[in-house]
This record gives structure tokens, C-alpha cells and sequence, in this order.
């Protein structure tokens, strides 16, 4: 599943319009690079923190917005030094630990997370997202504290126990395979580390909440359970796919992609049968308008959400089709867009003809 980013990233940037004093230029530059985030113009709102930076370098409203802006366009590595800078000009700066806290747990660094949120909660003991945030953060801590990690190229897989070693080698190779197959598709092989991490049954359903059916998640890191491997390695493999997809396609277009386009990629990457999908369809008869699923999935029931994969499945194939566009094409246009309908349009897709699609 997708990660939780672009609602967190919001609030932020309406936190952070705070007034700066002194020159009009760089004050005059931070509001346009402001309503430029509120749009989802990451590109266009780097370039005028930018020049306000030229202008005031050590400005933390400033260094934040290049922050948010970076992160908008899967940069966290230009946001990471920003907002340390914009928290050592001014350690009660909430906004900046918030964002940099949320870059840190996502690069697999849970402790510096943990660490960076508990300086900014001395400073607002009262602040609700963050009491929140390290409540879920040291109990997952606890349960991690015993796990042990292997380290392969951009991957980092987290297990308990010797007993789970082969496990994580055999996730390692899976997940480097997948991982050139799925960015020659995509056109595109990110760079970022992938942190992924194997549970047990009750350690999954416990950190993560997630609903019964779901088999998997990806919130920035790729979290499965592995009970049960040994006895279905093909299902383990295909989890381990699916997941992989959501973090490739997370780090090409961190905002902007749909959850039906981001679930029928991970289906169609981890070898799931568009043809069995619309018989699926077609025998229960439930229709879901696609752009009905275009937020998360979490809140269906388990016969609504096999119809929402069914369906994201059936979509992605049509969409496999059209020798309009490559993928890259599109998911950095959906990343620089606010409406899924007009950036579709624009590739000559239509939400009634992918509708129709899944009635044929």
C-alpha cells in the first residue's frame, strides 16, 4: 500500500506559513513557493525557495519550504540536510521536526526517529502528532530489538532470530530480481534504500493494523509476515513483489498516483491474471466507478476489496494496451497534477472508457 506522505506534507506546509520580517524579495518569494506546495508544484516552488535561500540561508521557514519541496519530488536526501539546518537555527521549529522525524523512520533509521521527535516534544510537550507518532515508534522499537539485519546493494532486510536467516537471503535474491525487472518496465531504477522487515503473524497485525485481507503493506517500508513461507514460497515471492512495486512506484511519484493504478501495478508485477480478474468481475456482478478508488483500500471489506483489485487489475491492463505513453510519462505527470481525471485525459485515457473496460 501506498505510503501516508502527501496529508502530513499539507498540514505542514499550512503550519509553516508563518511571516518573515525584514526583506520584501525573500517574503515575497516564500508565499508564492507556499501556494505553489498547497497546488502540488514541488518543482516549481523549489526554485523559489531557492532564490530566497540566495537571498537568507539560514532562514528556517525557508529551509523548510525547500524541504517540503524536495520531498514532493522524492528527494528526501536534499530535504535531510535543510531541515537539521532549519532545527539548528531553531530547535522549537515543530514543522521541520515533524518532516525530518518522518524521512528518518522511512529511511529505516527508527532510533534517530524516535530521537528527533522526543527534543521536539520537550519543547511542545502538548503536540498530539507528535506524542502519537513516538508512541507507534517506541513500541515498534521494542519489537524490533531484536531483530537482526542483512545488508544487500539498496536493500535492507530486518528478521529475528537466526532461524529466519535463510529466509532473508532467499527475500534478498527475490526482491534484486524483482527489482530489475519491474524498473526496466517502469523505465526507471531508483535509487533509494528499501528497508523491508519480516514478521511474524501477530508482530504484522499488531504494528501495523492492517485489515485482515491484506497480506502485505508497504508505509515506507516493505513489512510482511512470514509465517507460512516455507509452506508457500510462491505466495511469499509474490507479497514480496507486490510490495517492492509500491516503493519503486512511491519513489518515482511520491504524490498524485491513484491507490487503483498503484494496486493494479503491484498485481500485475507480482503475476496476477487480468483474465481471472474479469471473470472474477463478471461473476459477482459488483461494480466500483474507478474513480471511487482513488484513496486507500483499507476501509473496504474483503468482498469490496477483491472487487477494487479486480478492477485496479483489469485498469492497469487496459492501460497496458495504449502504446500512448511509458510509465515514467505518466507517473511524473500524476505526481505534478491534482486531479487524476485531467492528467489521465491528458494521455488520452478516460475514467468512463476504463470503466467500460470493466464490464466487457
Amino acid at each position: 500500500m501506498p505510503a501516508r506522505t502527501i496529508p502530513l506534507l499539507l498540514s505542514l506546509c499550512l503550519c509553516a506559513q508563518v511571516p518573515l520580517y525584514a526583506q520584501s524579495t525573500p517574503v515575497e518569494l516564500n508565499d508564492a513557493g507556499w501556494k505553489m506546495l498547497e497546488q502540488g508544484d514541488g518543482v516549481g516552488a523549489g526554485r523559489l525557495f531557492a532564490k530566497a535561500l540566495a537571498l537568507r540561508p539560514d532562514e528556517p521557514v525557508l529551509l523548510f519550504g525547500a524541504s517540503v519541496s524536495a520531498q514532493l519530488q522524492g528527494r528526501p536526501a536534499e530535504a535531510k540536510p535543510r531541515l537539521k539546518r532549519a532545527l539548528d537555527v531553531n530547535p522549537r521549529f515543530t514543522p521541520a521536526a515533524l518532516l525530518l522525524g518522518e524521512i528518518l523512520y522511512k529511511e529505516g533509521d527508527l532510533d534517530l526517529a524516535i530521537k528527533t521527535y522526543e527534543k521536539a516534544l520537550s519543547y511542545e510537550p502538548g503536540n498530539a502528532d507528535l506524542t502519537a507518532r513516538l508512541e507507534t515508534w517506541r513500541r515498534e522499537a521494542d519489537v524490533h530489538s531484536t531483530f537482526e539485519e542483512r545488508r544487500q546493494d539498496r536493500f535492507r532486510v530486518m528478521f529475528e532470530g537466526r532461524a529466519e536467516a535463510r529466509l532473508a537471503a532467499k527475500a534478498t535474491e527475490i526482491l534484486n530480481t524483482a527489482f530489475w525487472r519491474i524498473g526496466q518496465a517502469l523505465g526507471a531504477y531508483p535509487s533509494d534504500t528499501i528497508v523491508v522487515i519480516l514478521y511474524t503473524e501477530k508482530q504484522f497485525r499488531d504494528i501495523t493494523r492492517a485489515p485482515e485481507w491484506s497480506g502485505g503493506l508497504y508505509d515506507g517500508r516493505i513489512r510482511v509476515p512470514a509465517a507460512g513461507a516455507a509452506l508457500k514460497p510462491e505466495l511469499f515471492e509474490q507479497v514480496l513483489v507486490h510490495e517492492l512495486t509500491h516503493a519503486m512506484v512511491n519513489a518515482l511519484a511520491p504524490r498524485g498516483v491513484p491507490v487503483w493504478l498503484h494496486e493494479g501495478l503491484a498485481q500485475y508485477f507480482e503475476g496476477e491474471s487480468a483474465g481471472a480478474a474479469r471473470k472474477r468481475l463478471q461473476a459477482h456482478g459488483r461494480r466500483i466507478p474507478l474513480d471511487q478508488l482513488e484513496g486507500n483500500f483499507s476501509g473496504l471489506t474483503s468482498a469490496g476489496a477483491l472487487v477494487a483489485y479486480d478492477e485496479s487489475l483489469v485498469a492497469v491492463d487496459s492501460l497496458l494496451k495504449s502504446p500512448r505513453f511509458t510509465w515514467t510519462q505518466l507517473l511524473y505527470a500524476l505526481a505534478d497534477a491534482d486531479r487524476v481525471e485531467d492528467t489521465l485525459r491528458g494521455f488520452g485515457v478516460a475514467y468512463a472508457d476504463l470503466d467500460r473496460a470493466l464490464s466487457q
